[in-house]
């Protein structure tokens, strides 16, 4: 039979081995365009119409093209939406394809949730600004993650993963 030092000794040991859970943080990017970046890429779309899915350019602070917007439910959501025309917002299309859509709240594949590694205060504060970095950009309909395939591929969503196609990171426009 075991002792009880013994069972407190593995249990101890257990509890040891487990790792702590990874901090996390919800950006307040107070009202600033900013620009969706994951390594080399970054969010675009060709056209600023509803329909128009998202694709990717090659990566370039020099101009925001979103508004990451607190939608006011608690945890936070957001929605991510058209610079040029706030009343247009990202959400879920066929086959977990991104595409612009016309706002309307009601629609939960138009909220988001985004857990990042770190997040910066005072995001409006200059140009060129990391405001938060390893954000993970969830669909608050379904729970998966914003990732980007291949070059040449749309922004799509698919099951959330430890993986750099999910890792996004948002910055404000250089100039």
């Amino acid at each position: 039979m075991l002792s009880a030092s013994t069972i407190l000794l593995s249990f101890g040991l257990l509890v040891a081995a487990t790792p702590a859970p990874r901090a996390s943080c919800s950006p307040n990017l107070e009202g600033a365009g900013v620009s969706i970046i994951a390594g080399s890429v970054e969010w675009s779309v060709s056209s600023p119409v509803a329909g128009t899915l998202l694709g990717h350019n090659a990566e370039s602070k020099a101009t925001a093209e979103w508004h990451v917007q607190q939608t006011g439910t608690t945890p936070a959501t957001y929605f991510v939406k058209d610079i040029n025309n706030n009343q247009l917002v990202v959400g879920i299309g066929a086959d977990g394809l991104l595409t612009l859509e016309d706002i309307d709240s009601s629609k939960s594949t138009q909220m988001w949730a985004i857990s990042c590694d770190s997040c910066s205060s005072g995001a409006s504060s200059g140009p060129g600004d990391e405001y938060a970095s390893g954000c993970k950009i969830i669909s608050a309909s379904t729970g998966s993650c914003a990732e980007v395939q291949h070059a040449g591929a749309h922004i799509s969503t698919s099951r959330c993963a430890a993986a750099v196609a999910q890792s996004w990171d948002l910055w404000t426009a250089t100039a």
